[in-house]
Protein backbone atom coordinates (compact mmCIF):
# COMPACT_ATOMS: atom_id res chain seq x y z
CA UNK A 1 0.00 0.00 0.00
CA UNK A 2 1.10 3.13 -0.93
CA UNK A 3 2.20 5.98 2.10
CA UNK A 4 -0.62 8.24 2.60
CA UNK A 5 -0.92 11.76 4.18
CA UNK A 6 -3.38 13.30 5.86
CA UNK A 7 -3.58 16.91 6.60
CA UNK A 8 -5.58 17.55 9.89
CA UNK A 9 -6.63 20.22 8.96
CA UNK A 10 -5.89 20.95 5.67
CA UNK A 11 -4.84 25.00 6.48
CA UNK A 12 -2.83 24.10 9.74
CA UNK A 13 0.90 23.70 8.88
CA UNK A 14 2.72 20.48 9.76
CA UNK A 15 0.07 18.67 11.58
CA UNK A 16 -0.47 15.06 10.04
CA UNK A 17 -1.04 11.97 10.36
CA UNK A 18 1.95 9.94 8.33
CA UNK A 19 2.40 5.73 7.46
CA UNK A 20 5.75 5.12 7.79
CA UNK A 21 7.65 1.62 7.02
CA UNK A 22 8.96 0.55 10.47
CA UNK A 23 11.26 -2.45 10.28
CA UNK A 24 10.72 -5.05 12.04
CA UNK A 25 11.63 -8.90 13.01
CA UNK A 26 8.67 -9.79 10.60
CA UNK A 27 9.83 -7.58 8.61
CA UNK A 28 8.92 -3.89 7.55
CA UNK A 29 5.74 -3.01 8.62
CA UNK A 30 3.48 0.20 8.11
CA UNK A 31 3.16 2.11 11.49
CA UNK A 32 1.02 5.83 11.65
CA UNK A 33 2.67 8.73 13.06
CA UNK A 34 0.77 11.66 14.15
CA UNK A 35 1.78 14.69 14.59
CA UNK A 36 -0.52 17.21 16.64
CA UNK A 37 0.27 20.63 15.59
CA UNK A 38 -0.61 24.10 17.96
CA UNK A 39 -3.74 25.55 15.51
CA UNK A 40 -1.66 29.08 15.84
CA UNK A 41 2.36 28.52 15.67
CA UNK A 42 3.16 26.00 13.29
CA UNK A 43 5.95 25.45 15.17
CA UNK A 44 4.59 24.02 18.16
CA UNK A 45 3.56 20.68 18.02
CA UNK A 46 3.94 17.33 19.59
CA UNK A 47 4.95 13.64 18.34
CA UNK A 48 3.49 10.32 19.05
CA UNK A 49 5.81 7.98 18.05
CA UNK A 50 5.05 4.12 17.19
CA UNK A 51 5.87 3.50 20.83
CA UNK A 52 3.22 5.65 22.23
CA UNK A 53 5.58 7.99 23.84
CA UNK A 54 4.27 11.55 24.10
CA UNK A 55 6.70 14.76 24.11
CA UNK A 56 4.86 17.95 25.79
CA UNK A 57 6.42 21.05 25.76
CA UNK A 58 5.42 23.34 28.61
CA UNK A 59 8.61 25.51 29.55
CA UNK A 60 6.18 28.35 30.38
CA UNK A 61 3.20 26.18 32.18
CA UNK A 62 3.59 24.57 35.76
CA UNK A 63 3.19 20.76 35.40
CA UNK A 64 2.04 19.19 38.27
CA UNK A 65 4.33 15.80 39.87
CA UNK A 66 2.45 13.53 41.74
CA UNK A 67 4.58 10.55 43.34
CA UNK A 68 7.03 9.44 46.00
CA UNK A 69 10.21 11.78 46.47
CA UNK A 70 12.66 12.89 49.40
CA UNK A 71 11.48 16.36 51.52
CA UNK A 72 14.53 18.65 52.41
CA UNK A 73 17.03 18.00 53.72
CA UNK A 74 17.71 15.43 51.03
CA UNK A 75 20.49 12.97 51.62
CA UNK A 76 23.80 13.41 50.32
CA UNK A 77 26.54 10.65 48.88
CA UNK A 78 29.94 10.88 46.73
CA UNK A 79 29.60 7.36 47.06
CA UNK A 80 33.95 7.38 48.04
CA UNK A 81 33.62 7.29 51.80
CA UNK A 82 33.72 11.29 52.15
CA UNK A 83 32.02 14.23 51.46
CA UNK A 84 33.87 17.61 50.53
CA UNK A 85 31.20 20.70 50.86
CA UNK A 86 33.21 23.81 49.04
CA UNK A 87 31.67 27.32 50.08
CA UNK A 88 32.92 30.74 50.24
CA UNK A 89 35.25 31.93 52.88
CA UNK A 90 33.13 33.05 55.88
CA UNK A 91 30.11 30.79 54.84
CA UNK A 92 29.08 29.31 57.39
CA UNK A 93 28.62 25.27 56.59
CA UNK A 94 26.03 23.57 58.71
CA UNK A 95 25.13 19.72 60.16
CA UNK A 96 22.22 18.24 61.78
CA UNK A 97 22.75 16.82 64.90
CA UNK A 98 20.96 14.03 66.29
CA UNK A 99 18.71 16.13 68.34
CA UNK A 100 17.59 18.40 65.54
CA UNK A 101 20.04 21.13 66.54
CA UNK A 102 22.10 22.78 63.45
CA UNK A 103 25.73 23.15 64.31
CA UNK A 104 28.38 24.84 62.30
CA UNK A 105 30.96 22.71 60.93
CA UNK A 106 35.06 23.41 61.34
CA UNK A 107 34.67 25.82 63.73
CA UNK A 108 37.57 28.01 64.99
CA UNK A 109 36.92 27.92 68.74
CA UNK A 110 35.87 25.63 71.12
CA UNK A 111 33.20 26.59 72.60
CA UNK A 112 31.12 26.61 69.02
CA UNK A 113 32.50 23.01 68.21
CA UNK A 114 30.25 19.79 67.77
CA UNK A 115 29.98 18.29 70.88
CA UNK A 116 31.89 14.88 71.21
CA UNK A 117 29.78 12.16 73.02
CA UNK A 118 32.40 9.45 74.93
CA UNK A 119 31.75 5.58 75.69
CA UNK A 120 31.55 5.53 79.55
CA UNK A 121 33.93 2.21 79.07
CA UNK A 122 35.64 4.00 76.13
CA UNK A 123 39.78 2.92 76.67
CA UNK A 124 42.70 5.88 76.69
CA UNK A 125 42.24 7.66 73.41
CA UNK A 126 45.49 7.55 71.69
CA UNK A 127 46.77 11.72 70.49
CA UNK A 128 49.30 12.10 67.78
CA UNK A 129 50.31 14.63 65.01
CA UNK A 130 52.07 12.07 63.53
CA UNK A 131 55.37 13.40 64.26
CA UNK A 132 56.02 11.43 67.61
CA UNK A 133 55.41 14.33 69.05
CA UNK A 134 52.66 16.59 70.61
CA UNK A 135 52.94 20.61 70.82
CA UNK A 136 50.06 22.36 73.10
CA UNK A 137 50.19 25.99 71.97
CA UNK A 138 48.68 28.71 74.04
CA UNK A 139 49.38 32.60 74.62
CA UNK A 140 51.95 32.78 77.37
CA UNK A 141 50.93 32.69 80.92
CA UNK A 142 47.96 30.29 80.26
CA UNK A 143 48.01 27.13 82.18
CA UNK A 144 48.07 23.70 80.20
CA UNK A 145 46.74 20.52 82.45
CA UNK A 146 46.98 17.03 82.37
CA UNK A 147 44.98 14.26 83.88
CA UNK A 148 47.11 12.23 86.57
CA UNK A 149 46.19 8.47 87.07
CA UNK A 150 44.36 9.34 90.02
CA UNK A 151 41.81 11.88 88.23
CA UNK A 152 44.19 14.92 89.52
CA UNK A 153 44.73 18.17 86.89
CA UNK A 154 48.10 18.94 86.75
CA UNK A 155 49.93 21.43 84.93
CA UNK A 156 52.57 20.93 82.86
CA UNK A 157 55.48 22.99 82.69
CA UNK A 158 55.75 23.81 86.46
CA UNK A 159 58.09 26.55 87.50
CA UNK A 160 58.04 25.80 91.45
CA UNK A 161 58.90 22.12 92.80
CA UNK A 162 55.95 22.03 94.50
CA UNK A 163 53.50 22.10 91.60
CA UNK A 164 55.68 20.18 89.38
CA UNK A 165 54.31 16.63 88.63
CA UNK A 166 55.13 13.24 90.60
CA UNK A 167 57.68 10.88 88.95
CA UNK A 168 57.55 7.60 89.72
CA UNK A 169 61.08 5.49 89.07
CA UNK A 170 61.18 1.77 88.05
CA UNK A 171 62.35 -0.40 91.00
CA UNK A 172 65.30 -1.44 88.94
CA UNK A 173 66.00 1.92 87.99
CA UNK A 174 69.98 2.58 86.58
CA UNK A 175 71.66 4.88 88.81
CA UNK A 176 70.81 8.59 87.91
CA UNK A 177 73.51 10.90 87.73
CA UNK A 178 73.38 14.16 90.72
CA UNK A 179 74.81 17.05 91.08
CA UNK A 180 75.69 18.22 94.19
CA UNK A 181 73.99 21.67 95.38
CA UNK A 182 76.70 24.77 95.08
CA UNK A 183 75.63 26.62 98.22
CA UNK A 184 76.97 29.70 99.52
CA UNK A 185 77.27 29.65 103.37
CA UNK A 186 75.38 32.21 105.41
CA UNK A 187 75.74 31.42 108.97
CA UNK A 188 79.44 31.49 110.70
CA UNK A 189 80.84 31.05 114.12
CA UNK A 190 83.79 31.73 115.50
CA UNK A 191 85.87 31.70 119.12
CA UNK A 192 89.09 32.40 120.76
CA UNK A 193 90.45 30.85 124.35
CA UNK A 194 92.68 32.20 126.59
CA UNK A 195 95.97 31.15 127.46
CA UNK A 196 96.07 27.34 128.39
CA UNK A 197 92.62 27.17 128.03
CA UNK A 198 90.32 24.40 126.16
CA UNK A 199 87.50 25.99 123.03
CA UNK A 200 84.64 24.94 122.36
CA UNK A 201 82.59 26.21 119.03
CA UNK A 202 78.84 25.36 119.07
CA UNK A 203 76.26 25.30 115.89
CA UNK A 204 72.81 25.82 117.72
CA UNK A 205 70.11 23.24 116.99
CA UNK A 206 68.86 24.18 113.38
CA UNK A 207 65.36 24.18 113.52
CA UNK A 208 63.04 21.02 113.16
CA UNK A 209 63.33 18.66 110.22
CA UNK A 210 66.75 21.58 109.72
CA UNK A 211 70.60 20.31 109.50
CA UNK A 212 73.76 22.23 109.38
CA UNK A 213 75.56 21.83 106.10
CA UNK A 214 78.86 22.93 107.09
CA UNK A 215 81.12 24.72 104.00
CA UNK A 216 84.82 25.39 105.69
CA UNK A 217 86.42 25.20 109.43
CA UNK A 218 89.49 26.81 110.19
CA UNK A 219 91.53 26.21 113.44
CA UNK A 220 94.80 27.72 114.67
CA UNK A 221 96.94 28.04 117.59
CA UNK A 222 98.74 30.71 119.00
CA UNK A 223 102.31 29.70 121.28
CA UNK A 224 101.88 32.45 124.31
CA UNK A 225 105.69 31.30 125.00
CA UNK A 226 108.19 29.56 123.52
CA UNK A 227 106.68 26.31 122.97
CA UNK A 228 107.54 22.83 124.44
CA UNK A 229 108.14 19.72 121.84
CA UNK A 230 105.92 16.95 122.42
CA UNK A 231 102.67 15.29 121.69
CA UNK A 232 100.09 17.81 120.64
CA UNK A 233 96.06 17.08 121.70
CA UNK A 234 93.40 15.94 119.18
CA UNK A 235 90.71 17.85 118.06
CA UNK A 236 86.94 16.22 118.02
CA UNK A 237 84.04 16.99 117.14
CA UNK A 238 80.15 16.26 117.52
CA UNK A 239 76.98 15.55 115.58
CA UNK A 240 79.34 15.01 111.81
CA UNK A 241 79.15 11.68 110.30
CA UNK A 242 81.65 9.44 111.72
CA UNK A 243 83.00 12.35 114.20
CA UNK A 244 85.71 13.42 112.75
CA UNK A 245 88.92 14.23 114.69
CA UNK A 246 92.39 16.22 114.40
CA UNK A 247 95.36 15.41 115.59
CA UNK A 248 97.83 18.83 116.60
CA UNK A 249 101.26 19.13 117.13
CA UNK A 250 103.22 21.03 119.97
CA UNK A 251 106.48 22.40 118.91
CA UNK A 252 109.48 24.24 120.03
CA UNK A 253 108.22 27.69 118.29
CA UNK A 254 109.05 31.12 119.09
CA UNK A 255 106.40 33.00 121.08
CA UNK A 256 103.35 34.18 119.14
CA UNK A 257 103.68 31.29 116.33
CA UNK A 258 100.61 30.68 114.78
CA UNK A 259 100.19 27.45 113.33
CA UNK A 260 96.85 26.63 111.04
CA UNK A 261 96.14 23.10 112.49
CA UNK A 262 92.40 22.60 110.54
CA UNK A 263 91.92 23.42 107.17
CA UNK A 264 88.37 22.13 105.76
CA UNK A 265 87.11 23.65 102.84
CA UNK A 266 84.68 21.22 101.77
CA UNK A 267 83.77 20.33 97.64
CA UNK A 268 80.55 19.83 98.94
CA UNK A 269 78.63 20.75 101.98
CA UNK A 270 79.27 18.60 105.59
CA UNK A 271 75.69 17.96 106.43
CA UNK A 272 75.60 17.37 110.15
CA UNK A 273 73.89 13.62 111.40
CA UNK A 274 71.09 14.68 113.51
CA UNK A 275 68.85 17.44 112.77
CA UNK A 276 67.46 19.96 115.29
CA UNK A 277 70.58 19.13 116.79
CA UNK A 278 73.61 21.31 118.17
CA UNK A 279 77.29 20.30 116.30
CA UNK A 280 80.21 21.28 118.46
CA UNK A 281 83.96 21.29 117.80
CA UNK A 282 85.88 20.98 120.38
CA UNK A 283 90.27 21.29 121.63
CA UNK A 284 90.78 20.85 124.84
CA UNK A 285 93.57 22.59 126.86
CA UNK A 286 97.00 22.69 125.97
CA UNK A 287 99.82 24.63 127.79
CA UNK A 288 101.48 27.47 126.33
CA UNK A 289 98.59 27.61 123.97
CA UNK A 290 96.10 30.01 122.62
CA UNK A 291 92.64 28.58 121.02
CA UNK A 292 91.15 30.25 117.79
CA UNK A 293 88.55 28.84 115.55
CA UNK A 294 85.97 29.57 112.96
CA UNK A 295 82.91 27.08 111.05
CA UNK A 296 80.82 28.32 108.19
CA UNK A 297 77.47 26.63 107.31
CA UNK A 298 74.00 27.38 105.97
CA UNK A 299 70.71 25.30 107.16
CA UNK A 300 68.52 23.46 105.30
CA UNK A 301 66.08 20.73 105.09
Amino acid sequence: MADTKIQLPPDSTGASVDTVDVTTGAGVVKREVVSLGDPTTGANRAAISAAGAVKVDASSVAVPVTGTFFQTPQPVSDNAGSLTVDAPVGTPVFARLSDGAATLIGQKTMAASLPVVVASDQSVIPVSDNAGSLTVDAPVGTPAFVRLSDGAAAQVGQKTMALSLPVALASDQSQLPAVAEQRAAILHVTGTAAVNTALTITLPAAGAGLFHYITSIQWFKKYSVIGVAGAGPIITSTNLPGNPAWDTEHLAAPANTVIRVIDYQAHGPLRSAVANTATTIVAPLQLQTIWRGNVSYFIAP
